[in-house]
Protein backbone atom coordinates (compact mmCIF):
# COMPACT_ATOMS: atom_id res chain seq x y z
CA UNK A 1 0.00 0.00 0.00
CA UNK A 2 2.68 2.29 0.69
CA UNK A 3 4.21 2.08 -2.69
CA UNK A 4 0.68 3.06 -4.63
CA UNK A 5 0.49 5.91 -2.09
CA UNK A 6 4.17 6.94 -2.96
CA UNK A 7 3.47 6.89 -6.13
CA UNK A 8 -0.02 8.72 -6.35
CA UNK A 9 1.96 11.79 -4.39
CA UNK A 10 4.79 11.93 -6.68
CA UNK A 11 2.10 12.15 -9.82
CA UNK A 12 0.29 14.92 -7.54
CA UNK A 13 3.87 16.56 -7.05
CA UNK A 14 4.46 16.19 -10.48
CA UNK A 15 1.00 18.02 -11.96
CA UNK A 16 1.35 20.80 -8.85
CA UNK A 17 4.58 21.44 -10.61
CA UNK A 18 3.80 21.74 -14.10
CA UNK A 19 1.42 24.69 -13.06
CA UNK A 20 3.56 26.61 -11.30
CA UNK A 21 6.68 25.83 -13.65
CA UNK A 22 6.65 28.86 -16.03
CA UNK A 23 6.33 31.44 -13.30
CA UNK A 24 9.83 31.92 -12.69
CA UNK A 25 10.51 31.18 -16.00
CA UNK A 26 8.55 34.09 -17.91
CA UNK A 27 11.63 36.57 -18.14
CA UNK A 28 13.71 33.85 -19.46
CA UNK A 29 11.18 32.41 -22.09
CA UNK A 30 10.27 35.78 -23.56
CA UNK A 31 14.10 36.99 -24.05
CA UNK A 32 14.90 33.33 -25.62
CA UNK A 33 11.69 33.78 -28.32
CA UNK A 34 10.98 37.25 -28.39
CA UNK A 35 8.02 37.62 -27.24
CA UNK A 36 6.27 39.98 -24.54
CA UNK A 37 6.22 38.95 -21.05
CA UNK A 38 2.59 39.90 -20.43
CA UNK A 39 1.78 37.94 -23.50
CA UNK A 40 3.90 34.72 -22.42
CA UNK A 41 2.04 35.29 -18.95
CA UNK A 42 -1.08 33.35 -20.95
CA UNK A 43 1.28 29.99 -20.56
CA UNK A 44 -0.34 29.51 -16.88
CA UNK A 45 -3.54 30.45 -17.78
CA UNK A 46 -3.73 27.91 -21.02
CA UNK A 47 -2.88 25.07 -18.75
CA UNK A 48 -5.15 26.14 -15.72
CA UNK A 49 -7.96 26.46 -18.50
CA UNK A 50 -7.19 23.40 -19.88
CA UNK A 51 -7.33 21.28 -16.87
CA UNK A 52 -10.86 23.20 -16.34
CA UNK A 53 -12.33 22.11 -19.44
CA UNK A 54 -10.73 18.78 -20.19
CA UNK A 55 -11.74 17.75 -16.81
CA UNK A 56 -15.40 18.10 -17.49
CA UNK A 57 -15.87 14.94 -19.01
CA UNK A 58 -12.37 13.13 -17.90
CA UNK A 59 -13.57 11.77 -14.81
CA UNK A 60 -16.49 10.05 -16.40
CA UNK A 61 -14.01 8.61 -18.91
CA UNK A 62 -12.17 7.28 -16.28
CA UNK A 63 -15.25 5.70 -14.44
CA UNK A 64 -16.26 4.07 -17.64
CA UNK A 65 -13.66 2.82 -19.30
CA UNK A 66 -10.82 2.16 -15.97
CA UNK A 67 -8.90 4.19 -13.67
CA UNK A 68 -5.28 2.60 -14.43
CA UNK A 69 -6.04 2.65 -18.36
CA UNK A 70 -7.05 6.44 -18.21
CA UNK A 71 -3.93 7.14 -15.35
CA UNK A 72 -1.67 5.86 -18.00
CA UNK A 73 -3.00 7.61 -21.23
CA UNK A 74 -2.82 10.93 -18.73
CA UNK A 75 0.78 10.37 -17.93
CA UNK A 76 1.69 10.00 -21.40
CA UNK A 77 0.11 12.96 -23.05
CA UNK A 78 1.37 14.65 -20.05
CA UNK A 79 4.92 13.95 -20.18
CA UNK A 80 5.35 13.77 -24.00
CA UNK A 81 3.61 17.42 -24.24
CA UNK A 82 5.67 18.65 -21.41
CA UNK A 83 9.22 17.49 -23.11
CA UNK A 84 8.18 18.88 -26.41
CA UNK A 85 6.95 22.22 -24.44
CA UNK A 86 11.23 22.16 -24.53
CA UNK A 87 11.69 21.71 -27.91
CA UNK A 88 9.33 24.68 -28.64
CA UNK A 89 10.47 27.46 -30.72
CA UNK A 90 7.08 30.13 -30.70
CA UNK A 91 4.59 31.23 -28.49
CA UNK A 92 1.94 29.44 -30.54
CA UNK A 93 3.85 26.01 -30.11
CA UNK A 94 3.85 26.59 -26.28
CA UNK A 95 0.29 27.34 -25.57
CA UNK A 96 -0.67 24.12 -27.52
CA UNK A 97 1.21 21.96 -25.76
CA UNK A 98 0.36 23.55 -22.32
CA UNK A 99 -3.16 23.18 -23.25
CA UNK A 100 -2.23 19.20 -24.13
CA UNK A 101 -0.17 19.28 -20.77
CA UNK A 102 -3.19 20.45 -19.05
CA UNK A 103 -5.21 17.86 -21.05
CA UNK A 104 -2.82 15.28 -19.33
CA UNK A 105 -3.00 16.82 -16.27
CA UNK A 106 -7.30 16.54 -16.28
CA UNK A 107 -6.83 12.79 -16.86
CA UNK A 108 -4.08 12.07 -13.90
CA UNK A 109 -4.78 14.32 -10.80
CA UNK A 110 -9.08 13.37 -10.18
CA UNK A 111 -8.00 9.50 -11.12
CA UNK A 112 -5.66 9.73 -8.32
CA UNK A 113 -8.14 10.73 -6.01
CA UNK A 114 -10.22 8.47 -7.01
CA UNK A 115 -7.56 5.55 -6.32
CA UNK A 116 -6.79 6.90 -3.10
CA UNK A 117 -11.02 6.50 -2.60
CA UNK A 118 -11.05 3.28 -3.74
CA UNK A 119 -8.26 1.65 -2.01
CA UNK A 120 -8.08 3.49 1.09
CA UNK A 121 -10.49 3.00 4.25
CA UNK A 122 -13.31 5.68 5.09
CA UNK A 123 -11.37 5.95 8.24
CA UNK A 124 -8.09 6.39 7.17
CA UNK A 125 -8.87 8.21 4.03
CA UNK A 126 -8.38 12.07 5.06
CA UNK A 127 -4.70 11.32 6.17
CA UNK A 128 -4.05 10.00 2.81
CA UNK A 129 -5.91 12.55 1.00
CA UNK A 130 -3.98 14.77 2.50
CA UNK A 131 -0.65 13.42 1.82
CA UNK A 132 -1.61 13.76 -2.18
CA UNK A 133 -2.97 16.94 -1.19
CA UNK A 134 0.06 17.88 0.40
CA UNK A 135 2.02 16.72 -2.73
CA UNK A 136 0.29 18.89 -5.25
CA UNK A 137 0.97 21.93 -2.65
CA UNK A 138 4.50 21.64 -2.28
CA UNK A 139 5.53 22.54 -5.57
CA UNK A 140 4.59 26.22 -4.89
CA UNK A 141 7.42 26.17 -1.84
CA UNK A 142 9.90 24.18 -3.49
CA UNK A 143 9.13 23.75 -7.66
CA UNK A 144 9.10 27.54 -8.37
CA UNK A 145 12.86 28.41 -6.82
CA UNK A 146 14.20 24.81 -8.17
CA UNK A 147 13.09 25.83 -11.86
CA UNK A 148 14.09 28.89 -11.27
CA UNK A 149 17.53 27.71 -10.54
CA UNK A 150 17.63 25.53 -12.97
CA UNK A 151 16.65 27.87 -15.37
CA UNK A 152 19.78 30.14 -14.26
CA UNK A 153 22.68 27.62 -14.49
CA UNK A 154 21.20 25.97 -17.79
CA UNK A 155 18.24 27.34 -19.35
CA UNK A 156 14.34 27.63 -19.16
CA UNK A 157 13.88 24.20 -21.76
CA UNK A 158 15.73 22.09 -19.31
CA UNK A 159 12.73 21.83 -16.40
CA UNK A 160 10.14 20.93 -19.38
CA UNK A 161 12.71 17.96 -19.90
CA UNK A 162 13.06 17.01 -16.46
CA UNK A 163 9.44 16.57 -15.95
CA UNK A 164 8.93 14.87 -19.10
CA UNK A 165 11.36 12.18 -18.48
CA UNK A 166 10.42 11.71 -14.28
CA UNK A 167 6.83 11.70 -16.21
CA UNK A 168 7.73 8.67 -18.10
CA UNK A 169 9.44 6.76 -15.53
CA UNK A 170 6.52 7.53 -13.39
CA UNK A 171 4.39 5.31 -16.08
CA UNK A 172 6.91 2.28 -15.51
CA UNK A 173 6.12 3.08 -11.55
CA UNK A 174 2.30 3.33 -12.15
CA UNK A 175 2.15 -0.20 -14.76
CA UNK A 176 3.87 -2.06 -11.98
CA UNK A 177 2.28 -1.00 -8.78
CA UNK A 178 -1.03 0.72 -9.47
CA UNK A 179 -3.75 -2.29 -9.70
CA UNK A 180 -6.10 -2.61 -12.40
CA UNK A 181 -9.30 -1.35 -11.52
CA UNK A 182 -12.85 -2.73 -13.22
CA UNK A 183 -14.48 -0.23 -15.17
CA UNK A 184 -17.43 1.01 -12.36
CA UNK A 185 -20.16 2.43 -15.10
CA UNK A 186 -21.04 1.55 -18.32
CA UNK A 187 -22.94 4.40 -18.76
CA UNK A 188 -22.79 8.02 -21.28
CA UNK A 189 -20.34 10.47 -19.75
CA UNK A 190 -23.24 12.81 -20.04
CA UNK A 191 -25.69 10.61 -17.77
CA UNK A 192 -22.84 9.74 -15.29
CA UNK A 193 -22.19 13.93 -15.34
CA UNK A 194 -26.03 14.10 -14.91
CA UNK A 195 -26.03 11.25 -11.83
CA UNK A 196 -23.36 13.42 -10.22
CA UNK A 197 -24.88 16.74 -10.64
CA UNK A 198 -28.26 15.30 -9.28
CA UNK A 199 -26.16 14.58 -5.58
CA UNK A 200 -27.09 17.44 -3.42
CA UNK A 201 -24.07 17.27 -1.96
CA UNK A 202 -22.00 16.78 -4.90
CA UNK A 203 -23.33 19.95 -6.73
CA UNK A 204 -23.29 22.01 -3.12
CA UNK A 205 -19.40 20.89 -2.54
CA UNK A 206 -18.56 21.79 -6.20
CA UNK A 207 -20.12 25.23 -5.42
CA UNK A 208 -17.83 25.04 -2.58
CA UNK A 209 -15.10 24.58 -4.30
CA UNK A 210 -15.45 27.15 -6.81
CA UNK A 211 -15.81 29.51 -4.67
CA UNK A 212 -13.02 28.53 -1.73
CA UNK A 213 -10.48 28.09 -4.50
CA UNK A 214 -11.53 30.64 -6.48
CA UNK A 215 -10.93 33.12 -3.24
CA UNK A 216 -7.13 31.82 -2.99
CA UNK A 217 -6.43 32.58 -6.45
CA UNK A 218 -7.76 36.06 -6.12
CA UNK A 219 -5.60 37.39 -3.74
CA UNK A 220 -2.82 35.11 -4.52
CA UNK A 221 -2.86 36.13 -7.88
CA UNK A 222 -1.96 40.38 -6.96
CA UNK A 223 -0.35 39.69 -3.09
CA UNK A 224 3.77 39.94 -5.16
CA UNK A 225 1.72 43.29 -6.08
CA UNK A 226 0.52 44.21 -2.20
CA UNK A 227 3.87 43.07 -0.75
CA UNK A 228 5.66 45.75 -3.30
CA UNK A 229 3.14 48.50 -3.43
CA UNK A 230 2.31 48.74 0.80
CA UNK A 231 5.81 47.40 2.02
CA UNK A 232 7.99 48.46 -1.20
CA UNK A 233 9.04 44.82 -0.72
CA UNK A 234 12.15 43.44 -3.36
CA UNK A 235 11.19 40.26 -5.87
CA UNK A 236 13.61 38.16 -3.14
CA UNK A 237 11.91 39.42 -0.45
CA UNK A 238 8.22 38.53 -1.53
CA UNK A 239 9.35 35.21 -2.70
CA UNK A 240 10.79 34.03 1.07
CA UNK A 241 7.17 35.08 2.60
CA UNK A 242 5.73 33.09 -0.34
CA UNK A 243 8.00 29.98 0.66
CA UNK A 244 7.17 30.63 4.38
CA UNK A 245 3.29 30.52 3.33
CA UNK A 246 3.70 27.34 1.48
CA UNK A 247 5.16 25.72 3.95
CA UNK A 248 2.60 26.31 5.95
CA UNK A 249 -0.52 25.26 3.39
CA UNK A 250 1.57 22.01 3.06
CA UNK A 251 1.64 22.00 7.39
CA UNK A 252 -2.29 22.29 6.71
CA UNK A 253 -3.11 19.93 4.32
CA UNK A 254 -1.02 17.50 6.47
CA UNK A 255 -2.92 18.18 9.52
CA UNK A 256 -5.92 17.93 8.13
CA UNK A 257 -5.63 14.64 7.21
CA UNK A 258 -4.57 14.05 10.74
CA UNK A 259 -7.34 15.39 12.19
CA UNK A 260 -10.00 13.91 9.86
CA UNK A 261 -9.49 10.36 11.33
CA UNK A 262 -10.65 11.17 14.76
CA UNK A 263 -14.32 11.94 15.47
CA UNK A 264 -14.75 15.23 14.23
CA UNK A 265 -17.33 16.64 11.86
CA UNK A 266 -15.93 17.68 8.75
CA UNK A 267 -18.98 20.14 8.24
CA UNK A 268 -17.95 21.99 11.22
CA UNK A 269 -14.13 22.15 10.32
CA UNK A 270 -14.80 23.48 6.71
CA UNK A 271 -16.96 25.83 7.91
CA UNK A 272 -14.29 26.97 10.49
CA UNK A 273 -11.40 27.41 8.21
CA UNK A 274 -13.73 29.45 5.69
CA UNK A 275 -14.46 32.21 8.15
CA UNK A 276 -10.79 31.79 9.37
CA UNK A 277 -10.16 32.57 5.58
CA UNK A 278 -12.53 35.17 5.36
CA UNK A 279 -11.02 37.17 7.83
CA UNK A 280 -8.09 36.82 7.42
CA UNK A 281 -7.44 37.96 4.13
CA UNK A 282 -9.66 40.96 4.92
CA UNK A 283 -7.61 42.07 7.43
CA UNK A 284 -4.93 41.43 5.53
CA UNK A 285 -5.70 43.61 2.26
CA UNK A 286 -6.54 46.12 5.09
CA UNK A 287 -3.16 46.56 6.83
CA UNK A 288 -0.87 48.58 5.02
CA UNK A 289 0.96 49.73 8.00
CA UNK A 290 2.27 46.23 9.71
CA UNK A 291 4.51 44.07 8.01
CA UNK A 292 4.72 41.48 10.63
CA UNK A 293 1.20 41.09 10.88
CA UNK A 294 0.77 40.89 7.15
CA UNK A 295 2.98 37.75 6.98
CA UNK A 296 0.93 36.37 10.26
CA UNK A 297 -2.57 36.45 8.19
CA UNK A 298 -1.22 35.36 5.35
CA UNK A 299 0.35 32.62 6.81
CA UNK A 300 -2.65 32.22 8.61
CA UNK A 301 -4.97 32.44 5.46
CA UNK A 302 -2.36 29.99 3.70
CA UNK A 303 -2.98 27.51 6.11
CA UNK A 304 -6.53 27.70 6.53
CA UNK A 305 -6.67 27.20 3.19
CA UNK A 306 -5.14 24.18 2.73
CA UNK A 307 -6.81 22.52 5.53
CA UNK A 308 -10.11 23.04 4.10
CA UNK A 309 -9.13 22.16 0.42
CA UNK A 310 -8.31 18.58 1.78
CA UNK A 311 -11.59 18.41 3.56
CA UNK A 312 -13.40 19.10 0.28
CA UNK A 313 -11.44 16.86 -1.56
CA UNK A 314 -11.92 13.92 0.91
CA UNK A 315 -16.05 14.90 0.81
CA UNK A 316 -16.03 14.54 -2.75
CA UNK A 317 -13.70 11.32 -2.65
CA UNK A 318 -16.80 9.66 -0.18
CA UNK A 319 -19.50 9.88 -2.73
CA UNK A 320 -20.91 7.10 -4.88
CA UNK A 321 -18.12 4.61 -5.80
CA UNK A 322 -19.25 3.72 -9.64
CA UNK A 323 -19.13 7.58 -10.65
CA UNK A 324 -16.20 8.62 -8.01
CA UNK A 325 -13.43 9.86 -10.34
CA UNK A 326 -16.53 11.94 -12.32
CA UNK A 327 -16.89 13.91 -9.25
CA UNK A 328 -13.48 13.95 -8.49
CA UNK A 329 -13.08 15.75 -11.77
CA UNK A 330 -15.82 17.86 -11.47
CA UNK A 331 -14.36 19.05 -8.56
CA UNK A 332 -11.16 20.11 -9.54
CA UNK A 333 -12.75 21.72 -12.87
CA UNK A 334 -14.67 23.78 -10.37
CA UNK A 335 -11.63 24.75 -8.53
CA UNK A 336 -9.81 25.79 -11.82
CA UNK A 337 -12.91 27.33 -13.17
CA UNK A 338 -13.20 29.43 -9.73
CA UNK A 339 -9.28 30.54 -9.94
CA UNK A 340 -9.08 31.66 -13.43
CA UNK A 341 -13.07 33.46 -13.21
CA UNK A 342 -12.51 35.34 -9.55
CA UNK A 343 -8.64 35.99 -10.71
CA UNK A 344 -9.91 37.88 -13.43
CA UNK A 345 -12.46 40.13 -11.48
CA UNK A 346 -9.49 40.34 -8.71
CA UNK A 347 -7.52 42.42 -11.14
CA UNK A 348 -10.29 44.17 -12.89
CA UNK A 349 -11.22 45.41 -9.26
CA UNK A 350 -8.00 46.55 -8.00
CA UNK A 351 -7.09 48.34 -10.96
CA UNK A 352 -10.66 50.46 -9.91
CA UNK A 353 -10.50 50.75 -6.88
CA UNK A 354 -8.18 48.94 -4.35
CA UNK A 355 -6.64 45.91 -2.61
CA UNK A 356 -9.30 46.37 0.02
CA UNK A 357 -12.09 45.77 -2.33
CA UNK A 358 -10.25 42.35 -3.72
CA UNK A 359 -10.10 41.79 0.16
CA UNK A 360 -14.12 42.25 0.15
CA UNK A 361 -14.07 40.21 -2.79
CA UNK A 362 -12.69 37.43 -1.44
CA UNK A 363 -14.17 37.77 1.73
CA UNK A 364 -17.71 37.32 0.05
CA UNK A 365 -15.96 33.77 -1.29
CA UNK A 366 -15.52 32.92 1.67
CA UNK A 367 -19.01 33.82 2.96
CA UNK A 368 -20.87 32.51 0.47
CA UNK A 369 -18.42 29.26 0.95
CA UNK A 370 -19.38 29.17 4.84
CA UNK A 371 -23.09 29.57 3.73
CA UNK A 372 -23.05 26.66 1.24
CA UNK A 373 -21.57 24.48 3.90
CA UNK A 374 -24.33 24.34 6.31
CA UNK A 375 -26.10 23.08 4.20
CA UNK A 376 -23.73 19.68 3.97
CA UNK A 377 -24.74 16.65 5.40
CA UNK A 378 -22.78 16.70 8.30
CA UNK A 379 -19.77 13.66 7.56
Amino acid sequence: MKKIITALCVLSFLVGFDLIVTVPMLPAISESLNINMEISGVLFTSYALSYAVFGLITGSMSDRIGKKKILLIGIVIFSIATFVTGLSNSLFMLIGFRILAGLGAALIQPTVYSIVGEVIEYEKRGKVMGSVTAALILPTVIGIPIAGFITDIFNWRVPFFAIGVIGILMFIVTWTVIPQFKSTSSSSIAKMIGKALSNRTVTLTLLISFMYYGGLEAIFSIIGIYYNQYYGLSASYIGGILLIAGIASVFGSIVSGKVMDKPHNKKRLLLMVSVISLFSILLLTMNDKLLYISIVLNILWSFSYAFGQNIINTYMSNQDDQIRTTVMSLNTSAMYFGATVLSIISITVLNAFSFIAVGILCAIAYLVSALLTFKLQAR
